[in-house]
């Protein structure tokens, strides 16, 4: 689920996944909405996703990276890179992601992820 729900209550806060599958889009959020960014990757091959621009901390979003969930329990294994996201304020802001290596520099980027969130009043 990536959008706000139409039947919950007013003034209530909702929390939604985004993974993926959610690239390109804009998501429509209200203050006091949270959202959890699931993405893919294995850290064993070095290829980390990461926030290009830091630039949406502030007063329209909060960005708290979570950490990694393994998929399994086996050495190696994949699984998903977690952020908490949270509407802080209204306004718009566009959240760009890129899993790579670092150290390698731009040339190692797979993968893109980018959304966009515009934050209602609650």
């Amino acid at each position: 689920m990536a959008s706000r729900c139409s039947d919950e209550p007013a003034g209530r806060a909702s929390e939604a996944t985004l993974t993926a599958a959610d690239d390109g889009r804009s998501v429509d959020l209200r203050v006091g909405d949270r959202l959890v960014l699931r993405l893919h990757e294995n850290a064993s091959t070095g290829y980390r996703w990461t926030l290009d621009v830091d630039d949406a901390r502030g007063p329209v979003l909060s960005v708290q990276a979570l950490g990694f969930q393994a998929a399994s329990a086996a050495v190696g294994s994949g699984g998903d890179a977690l952020w908490l996201l949270g509407a802080q304020a209204p306004g718009s802001v566009t959240l760009r992601f890129r899993r790579w290596r670092p150290w390698e520099g731009e040339g190692s980027v797979l993968q893109r992820f980018t959304v966009t969130l515009q934050v209602r009043p609650a």
